[in-house]
């Protein structure tokens, strides 16, 4: 019997980018098709995305995108992957589709690629594998697990999951089924280890209505709570809430109106229309009436909540007893960002509530006790933890082993590994030379190491551009040095700087001169300049700038 390939091609050793391969013979489906948000955005990388050489070598076997939820760092790459050309069906549950065929808009590729609904429990019949959908809780809708029939036995991938006993949208879990299937036998568990460092159970979403509840009634001035757009669960309590308190809603953020018409047309959020107000009628009503719901938890730069906090924003000006809840975590790489726009948005006189000072936001992630939980209701042969940093992977892979792993059974895979599994190996045979690319605009542009690498010097050392122009027949130097600095020094010192830079240029220059004069070899003046340059620039500031010399032939 063939082993089953499994390669997680993102999502491993990093939060985000989640895209996990399953190949047997002649067959491949795709389990997420994430992007991860890049922190090198001020050198042009927007975000990340896996390498799709491998899939694209093979795309006539991939059979389907298989979809747990509607985050970004499990849809985020679609657009991209299609691009690619790779053209397979994507699997999704309803809002999940939903989300999935904006995204596609944005990118004009709506008609490019079928994509197939599928409900909470349904099969999903391929060749060599069959797909039993299972309903988790996360922190949003229509999140869902993979139960994988295969030639070589039962493999479960949990997608991002907790374990909630009072969900606002959807039933709460159903671990029977995994139960049940623990019972048929499981191969391999891949598990979420985001929060697997945390002790206690989560808490549960029933807990932010009851804090909300009680925050909005005794509102003062207008309350503004930031979330990420995507947690229909959470702007469902806040829709429920407004109307047992008589309050209206206003929306701030062009996702947040996205995702609350999608949640509305997904049958979710009810009634909505009467309760939302316009940002311009804000004025209309009193300020403890209203609730704001705004994008920007994470400090982004031009989202509504950072130009509410620098008073930038045309329909939202925050006065003494206003109220910010910021309900959502800080995504590690973002608290700088973050806590600018705090501090701003307490210099506006409103009063902030954040998740290191109240607890305003649950994660969608299981802790601990519920990944035992799991491991022990499915009692896997073979363990590989998945969705985490690597001490997050480390950590799990130690829980399974608690659990009743054995310890040989439990690998720690990384990203580009290809994983062999029989029914009684795992193991690594290979591994993928590239798995991540960096990608410049909404386009999907990738940047080369290369380009990187001169933009950072750029960013870091600053650049030098010498002009000149040149006699294209007598190869002598008729106009220039001109010397251009950009991001090198003081401005203070720059004129000194460049009058011996140019004094530098023109030595060169002359060697050059004298050189074709007597008709000897011709120097290479523009890596000469170069070099000399660098050499005057480090012994003066201490720093090698880029330098581009520039010859004009005419």
């Amino acid at each position: 019997m063939n082993g089953l390939k499994v390669i997680p091609l993102g999502g491993l050793g990093e939060i985000g980018m989640n895209c996990m391969v399953l190949e047997y013979e002649d067959e491949i489906v795709v389990v997420d098709c994430g992007l991860l948000f890049s922190d090198l955005d001020h050198f042009g990388v927007e975000f990340v995305i896996p390498d799709f050489t491998y899939l694209k070598e093979r795309k006539d076997k991939i059979k389907g995108f298989l979809i747990t939820h509607g985050h970004e760092d499990h849809i985020g790459a679609l657009p991209l992957a299609i691009k690619a050309g790779l053209h397979a069906p994507i699997y999704a549950s309803s809002f999940t589709t939903l989300l999935i065929r904006e995204k596609l808009k944005e990118h004009g590729l709506e008609d490019r690629v079928e994509i197939r609904t599928f409900k909470p429990e349904q099969v999903l019949d391929f060749k060599h594998f069959k797909v039993k959908t299972a309903s988790v809780n996360h922190s949003i809708v229509d999140s869902m697990a993979f139960l994988i029939q295969t030639p070589v036995g039962q493999v479960i991938h949990t997608g991002d999951f907790k374990i909630d006993p009072t969900p606002f949208f959807g039933d709460k879990i159903n671990l029977d089924l995994f139960s049940k299937a623990g019972d048929l036998g499981v191969l391999l568990l891949m598990s979420d280890s985001t929060n697997v460092e945390r002790h206690e159970h989560s808490m549960s979403e029933q807990v932010i209505y009851q804090k909300f509840e009680h925050l909005f009634a005794a509102a003062e001035g207008l309350t503004i709570v930031s979330m990420f757009a995507s947690n229909l669960g959470r702007m469902g309590q806040v829709f429920d809430l407004a109307r047992k308190l008589d309050k209206k809603i206003a929306l701030a953020g062009r996702t947040m109106e996205q995702n609350i018409r999608l949640g509305m047309e997904a049958g979710y959020i009810k009634d909505a229309e009467r309760q939302i107000i316009r940002l311009d009628d804000l004025e209309g009503y009193p300020r403890n009436q209203v609730i704001v719901l705004s994008t920007g938890s994470q400090g982004e730069p031009r989202s509504a909540l950072t130009r509410i906090a620098q008073g930038e924003h045309g329909q939202i000006q925050l006065q003494s007893g206003d109220l910010v809840l910021m309900s959502s975590k800080f995504i590690p790489g973002n608290e700088k960002a973050i806590g600018r726009m705090i501090n701003h948005l307490f210099k506006q006189g409103a009063e902030v509530l954040y998740e290191a000072v109240h607890d305003i936001h649950v994660s969608g992630h299981a802790t601990r006790p519920e990944l035992k939980e799991m491991l022990q209701c499915v009692r896997p042969k073979f363990f590989i933890p998945i969705h985490g940093e690597y001490r997050h992977l480390v950590h799990h892979a130690a829980l399974a082993k608690e659990a009743g792993v054995a310890p040989e059974n439990v690998l720690i895979a990384n990203n580009g590994d290809v994983v062999e599994l029989t029914p009684t190996s795992c193991r690594v045979t290979e591994r993928l030379e590239e798995t991540r690319v960096l990608v410049e605009g909404r386009e999907g542009n990738d940047i080369s190491k290369l380009v990187l690498k001169d933009r950072r010097q750029m960013g870091e050392k600053g650049v030098v551009f010498s002009l000149m122009v040149r006699n294209a027949e007598s190869r002598r130097i008729i106009a220039g040095p001109e010397i251009i600095c950009r991001g090198l020094t003081h401005e203070s010192r720059e004129g000194w700087v460049i009058e011996e830079a140019k004094k530098i240029v023109q030595k060169v220059i002359s060697d050059y001169d004298l050189a074709v004069g007597n008709r000897g070899p011709e120097m290479d003046l523009q890596e000469t300049i170069r070099v000399e340059l660098r050499r005057f620039f480090n012994h003066n500031i201490g720093k090698k700038p880029v330098v581009l010399p520039i010859i004009l032939d005419l």
